[in-house]
Formats: structure tokens, C-alpha cells, sequence
């Protein structure tokens, strides 16, 4: 039908008719978008889910680990490792409190590879930043040793992953620190926003935080309203997305500026934007109540879709499948695939947005790589797995005939589903 809400891995895949009226009724109560008993909600929900003492909000992910980030003493003269195979929003941080990011490989599951860590390990490396990548859990343990080997900070990037786990225990728990983002897309969503916590045995640092956030002012009205507005508006543009109406919306309210874009162009230059850092405002929390709700359903949901992919693309010898691993929660089922360019143009002919989730070794494309120190050739594999990336869906909304339409882009001669 043509009315029907597309396959679009990216386009405000959690909404749902609940969030929309939510964001309908925050809308016309200005008087709570800054303040209000939501942020205390949120706040005790990941103390319990985590065992924490503390947890400290944010308007962003990047937000988050920049206040780490400064609250470990972290700055100019140190150095960060992280995975490439990233977005931007991982860097930037990281040079935004002056130290500089240094750059290793991923393995198989397209995490960091703990076998190439030591060797980029100096007297300025003061941590290393985990990406659970695709909600997909790194070798988190044998990395926790390196760091404890050489007195570093092991700081989680879960902005993938909330609800994984590594051996039945929760991603966000092995690190000195961990942070989350409540992305648009992301696991749970209020179109922007971010956590932080730190262990027990991090009190120094935990006082700082505090402090930190503490510290920092609300955005700006404006700011709220925008992302007060995305739900609302998605619930016009998705059903219009396939007839092209729904593509010129999009196009107009982010012209206007009633949208705001998930990544500034600052960003893409190394440059701190003028809306991080700041607090986490009412108005989102608001939404993340509605979203926190539902995430066991979603990400069951998540890994039932993984399942039926995991089922029906097993025996395509064309594609690597990602890593079928206990407590990954696959907030996007990414294969690899030399035919990836062509498969996303075939699914487009077919009113199927599939995501490119990182096609760029650092995401987006417009990524000036000098400004943000990522050397081209240095990570070989991350490279190779950029140019063969290919995200299929696995959001709580598909149904079931959507599914057996992606799984067609790959077995056109067979309607075998399973």
C-alpha cells in the first residue's frame, strides 16, 4: 500500500503511535521542557539496571564522553584509543578536550581488536574507548586486562548496546566508565540525549562529574523544540516517504531548520558546535521514559529479526554474516558483502532504504579525515569492512511480509523463508 511506513533503517526507526502523542503533548507544556521529576526517573532507572551509585545526563552520547573524558583529567599532550570503523561523534570528543585519538584496527566482529592494542599503547595513552559495535559485544575482558596491565581507563561506548551482555554480564559494566546515547536510532530514543556512569572505585572522578554536569546550562528552547518536533513530523513523512512528498517534507523542515540534522557540520571539521555540551532537558526525558519501558521488547524483537536473517542468508556464500553471538542485541544486522553498492541501489528501487552504517571508515562521509588525525591505509581491515558494509533492519516495526522482502533482494529465485 502506498500509505504504508517504509523500510527505513535510519528514519526514526523506534517511533512508535505512543511516542508521537507524547511528543504531541510535551509540545504544549514549555513550562517542563527544561526541569521536571523525569530526569530523576531516568536517573534511578540506570542506578538500579547497573548497580551505580551515580548517573549523570546529557543532551548527546558525544556530550557524555566528553565530560568523561575531562573528568579522568584527560587533555592536551594525551592520547585516546579508539576503534576506526566509527562516527565522528567518538573523535571529536577526545579533541575537543585537546588530546588526540589514535586510531586501531578491528577484528571480525567489527570491534576493536584487542591482539593490536599493546603495540599502539605509549606513556601518553591515558584510555581506550570500546564501541560494542551494532550492539554486538567486544572481547571486553581480554581488553580489561591490557588496561589494568597498564594503569589506563577502559571507558565503554555503548551508544549500540544498551541491554547486551558479555558472558551474562551487562555491556556498560566492565569499564572504569561508560557512556549511551538516546540517538534517533539508537537502541532507545529521544532523538538526542546521553548517559554516563563510573564504577564504584572511580569516587575522585565520580565527585568531578558531578560537578561537571552540574555545571553545564540547559539548550536553548529552540534546541527542545526541534527535537520535540522529530516524532511528530516523522509521522507525516514516513507514510509519504515512498510517494516522494514524504522525501520533499523532509527536505523543507530540515531547510527551515525545524529538524535538526544528527551529526553538525561542524563535527565533521573536529569543531565543538555551540549545543554540546549541555544538560539533558525534561522534554526528552519525557520520551526516554516511554522508550526505557520497551527496551527488553525491542531488543527481543531485535534479536528475533538477527534470527530470521541469521536462517535465511546462511547459505548465500556471497555475504559474511556478523558474529551470532550470545547477548548481542543487533541494533543493525550488518553483513559484508562486495555487492553492497548495488544491493542499496536495488533496494532503493524498491522503496527500501537500507543503511550504510559505516561506509565511510569514519562516518559520515564528509568527515575531514586530517582534522580528526585518521591516517588512510592504517586500518586495512576496518577499511575493507567500510566499502563491503551493508545494515539490514532489525527495528521492532517490520513486519513479517517487509522482512521476506529484504531477504528477496538476496534470493530472488526462491521464496523459501524460514
Amino acid at each position: 500500500m502506498i500509505f504504508d511506513y517504509p523500510i527505513a533503517i535510519g528514519l526514526s526507526p523506534n517511533t512508535q503511535s505512543q511516542d508521537i502523542w507524547q511528543a504531541i503533548k510535551i509540545l504544549f507544556q514549555p513550562w517542563i521542557w527544561k526541569r521536571g521529576k523525569q530526569l530523576e526517573e531516568i536517573k534511578e532507572w540506570f542506578k538500579q539496571y547497573f548497580t551505580v551509585n551515580d548517573v549523570f545526563l546529557f543532551n548527546s552520547g558525544r556530550s557524555a564522553l566528553y565530560a568523561i573524558l575531562q573528568a579522568f583529567g584527560i587533555g592536551e599532550g594525551d592520547e585516546v584509543i579508539i576503534q576506526a570503523f566509527t562516527c565522528v561523534a567518538v573523535p571529536d570528543p577526545i579533541i575537543w578536550v585537546g588530546a588526540k585519538a589514535v586510531y586501531a584496527d578491528i577484528d571480525d566482529s567489527l570491534n576493536i581488536d584487542h591482539r593490536r592494542l599493546e603495540r599502539l599503547i605509549t606513556p601518553h595513552t591515558k584510555a581506550i574507548i570500546v564501541q560494542h559495535t551494532f550492539g554486538i559485544p567486544a572481547d571486553i575482558e581480554k581488553i580489561k586486562k591490557i588496561t589494568q596491565k597498564y594503569k589506563i581507563k577502559l571507558i565503554e561506548d555503548c551508544s549500540h548496546a544498551i541491554g547486551s551482555s558479555y558472558k551474562g554480564n551487562k555491556i556498560g559494566s566492565f569499564g572504569d566508565a561508560a557512556f549511551f546515547s538516546f540517538g534517533r536510532d539508537k537502541v532507545i530514543s529521544s532523538v538526542f540525549g546521553g548517559a554516563a556512569i563510573l564504577n564504584t572505585e572511580q569516587k575522585t572522578e565520580n565527585s568531578e562529574l558531578k560537578k561537571i554536569e552540574e555545571k553545564l546550562e540547559y539548550p536553548n528552547y529552540f534546541w527542545i523544540l526541534q527535537q520535540l518536533f522529530h516524532p511528530v513530523a516523522f509521522s507525516i513523512i514516513l507514510p509519504l516517504y515512498n510517494i516522494t512528498l514524504g522525501k520533499i517534507i523532509l527536505y523543507l523542515l530540515l531547510k527551515l531548520k525545524l529538524l535538526s540534522k544528527p551529526v553538525y557540520d561542524e563535527e565533521k571539521r573536529g569543531i565543538l558546535p555551540t549545543v554540546f555540551p549541555k544538560k539533558y532537558p525534561n522534554a526528552l526525558a519525557l520520551l526516554l521514559v516511554k522508550q526505557l519501558l520497551k527496551l527488553d521488547q525491542m531488543n527481543k524483537r531485535r534479536r528475533e529479526i538477527a534470527d530470521f536473517y541469521f536462517k535465511n542468508l546462511t547459505n548465500d556464500k556471497k555475504i559474511q554474516l556478523p558474529d551470532d553471538k550470545p547477548g548481542a542485541i543487533y541494533l543493525r544486522f550488518n553483513i559484508l558483502t562486495k555487492s553492497a553498492e548495488e544491493i542499496l541501489s536495488e533496494a532503493k528501487k524498491r522503496k527500501i532504504i537500507l543503511g550504510n552504517w559505516y561506509k565511510s571508515i569514519i562516518d559520515p562521509k564528509e568527515v575531514d579525515f586530517q582534522k580528526i588525525g585518521y591516517v588512510k591505509g592504517s586500518c586495512p581491515k576496518a577499511e575493507e569492512a567500510a566499502k563491503l558494509s551493508l545494515n539490514l533492519p532489525t527495528y521492532r516495526r517490520l513486519t513479517t511480509d517487509q522482512l521476506k522482502r529484504i531477504i528477496e533482494l538476496f534470493h530472488e529465485d526462491t521464496g523459501n523463508y524460514r
